[in-house]
């Protein structure tokens, strides 16, 4: 019944825009069906010891609250992730981007854009980063069809950008805080395969016809002042997210601790310096509470499927039917390309005992990002600018897709290949 209840909820959220139903709603449901079914049926729940093996636990309660303060952590990492960039945005920090986009010419455009979503999105997270950016295009780009080809390899660029980052992308923050990856080591193994991913993908669409000739771009509106103050708080809050897994890696503190000092930082600096008392409200009504409410009913469905040793199960046979773990990894990120890559991570990390730093875990964090970006709807990206710029899924799959499944496969092959580069 659990089972049936998870796939009926993941339908919903996977057709989303098919139901008109905001995934939110059936994600809350789902977690709090699944979770009640559980106690109420009294079903038998289990969790690991130390060899990765199953124990029965005879109380789901005590494991339901277990696995809340496992999601929690999540939870509010966003939640002050959210905070510190709605804050930027309340100051015009990202508005002061624009004196960036100094060209004439449509091709160096389209190259300041890929590089800038790439490295935004390993700061603010790939979502973030692509709707900042749609909004910056929006007000330089008059020309809506050449806007629809920027945001095609904005998509692509944020996505790869977020994948080397532990705050990059939900699903490598999540892997991350579940100690599956390290900082130093994700960015070593992940840095070059993202950035052949992005390179690659900008590179073959600088060819294409659209990008030739000139662009003229709209001038900034603001006045110094606020170019001044949008600069600084930008500095200070790029910094400060950059800090969390600086104060993870030397004190030790989790991420969401790090995250919510480096909020408070934020907001201390903000209010002083400005001395405006509104920041603090207009800041709390600019966080999406949805998407929060979404990762925690994802992460709680998932939950409930491991806690009554269904995923334990599928990593069995998993590990019994495919012949290596990198073909389980790349075919992850195909799919991750049509559903929805938290559930699918969430999953994985439950299904799979592989000590921490394993090749795999790098595998997932780059497949499950990049992967995303072969269809519109593979990833929260995707899906922003969807909504946002009415970008059609058969335009983009006609124009967009190829380039996006090129560079997802040439970052792979680096991954595959290396281990025999230091031999």
């Amino acid at each position: 019944m659990v089972i049936l209840i998870f796939i009926f909820g993941y339908l919903l959220i996977t057709l989303e825009n098919l139901f008109s139903i905001n995934k939110v709603i059936p994600s809350i449901l789902m977690a709090s069906i699944c979770w009640s079914l559980i106690i109420f049926l009294n079903i038998p729940v289990y969790e690991y010891d130390f060899n990765q093996h199953l124990i029965l636990k005879k109380d789901p309660k005590y494991l339901l609250l277990f696995h809340l303060g496992k999601t929690s952590e999540i939870v509010f990492f966003l939640v002050g992730a959210m905070s510190i960039i709605a804050i930027i945005e309340e100051c015009y920090g990202f508005e002061a981007l624009k004196e960036f986009f100094f060209t004439n010419t449509k091709r160096k455009f389209l190259w300041i854009i890929s590089v800038v979503s790439f490295l935004l999105s390993a700061i603010i997270d790939n979502l973030t980063a692509a709707m900042v950016m749609i909004s910056l295009l929006r007000k330089t780009v008059s020309n809506y069809k050449d806007r629809l080809y920027y945001l095609g390899l904005v998509i692509i660029s944020a996505n790869a950008g977020g994948v080397w980052s532990p705050i990059g992308d939900i699903t490598t923050t999540m892997l991350w805080i579940s100690n599956k990856v390290t900082t130093i080591h994700l960015i070593k193994k992940i840095l070059i395969p993202s950035i052949l991913c992005m390179l690659i993908s900008t590179l073959i669409a600088s060819y294409m016809p659209i990008f030739n000739g000139y662009i003229q771009i709209k001038k900034n509106n603001l006045s110094k002042d606020s170019l001044n103050r949008g600069f600084f708080i930008l500095k200070i809050g790029l910094f400060l997210m950059l800090l969390v897994p600086i104060l993870k890696t030397i004190i030790g503190v989790p991420p969401y601790i790090g995250m919510m000092f480096s909020l408070g930082i934020l907001f201390l600096i903000a209010s002083k310096k400005y001395k405006s008392k509104s920041i603090l409200d207009n800041t709390f009504k600019n966080v999406d509470i949805s998407s929060i409410l979404f990762f925690l009913g994802i992460l709680l469905s998932v939950s409930s499927l491991e806690s009554i040793g269904k995923l334990y199960n599928l990593s069995h046979w998993i590990n019994e039917t495919v012949y290596t773990w990198k073909i389980t990894t790349f075919l992850f990120g195909l799919i991750s390309s049509i559903i929805d890559n938290v559930p699918l991570v969430a999953a994985t990390i439950a299904m799979f005992s592989y000590p921490m730093n394993h090749d795999l875990w790098h595998f997932i964090a780059y497949v499950s990002g990049t992967g995303g970006s072969i269809f519109l709807i593979g990833s929260a990206a995707g899906v922003a600018a969807m909504s946002m710029e009415k970008i059609d899924f058969f335009w983009y799959l006609k124009k967009i897709s190829w380039i996006a499944l090129i560079g997802y496969i040439f970052g792979f092959i680096y991954l595959l290949i290396y281990p025999f580069l230091f031999l």
